[in-house]
């Protein structure tokens, strides 16, 4: 493989700009070179991590409480757009109006829905 060949796989299996996968293997057979000159050999082994970094854990998903979803419901039943509003209104829109949590939107549906609630 020529420089150029390895230089343009290295960018696109790193994503990285082309610039920057030149400027790596530059470093690379930079170091190669000084460790030749000292008697040792470059191992590739030397790069990798004995152990990956881990990847970080997503935050857990907001939970509304009851007494959010009693609230919400609350509110939506002395709006003058009421209850029909909060079960069929745009979700953005809901949480908007209301300036609560979409989820908190989703839970008050799903207990008024619960409850047979219907429209009109």
């Amino acid at each position: 493989m020529r420089e150029s060949e390895l230089i343009d796989d290295l960018a696109t299996r790193a994503r990285v700009s082309r610039a920057n996968a030149e400027a790596v293997v530059n470093a690379l057979a930079d170091l190669a070179r000084d460790r030749a000159r000292a008697g040792c050999a470059l191992s590739l082994a030397e790069f990798t991590l004995a152990e990956r970094p881990p990847v970080p854990a997503a935050p857990p998903a907001y939970v509304p409480g009851d007494r959010e979803v009693d609230d919400l419901i609350a509110a939506a039943t002395g709006h003058p757009l009421g209850l029909d509003f909060l079960l069929e209104g745009d979700l953005c829109a809901v949480a908007t109006m209301f300036r609560t949590h979409a989820f908190t939107v989703d839970a008050a549906r799903a207990r008024l829905r619960e409850r047979g609630a219907t429209l009109g």
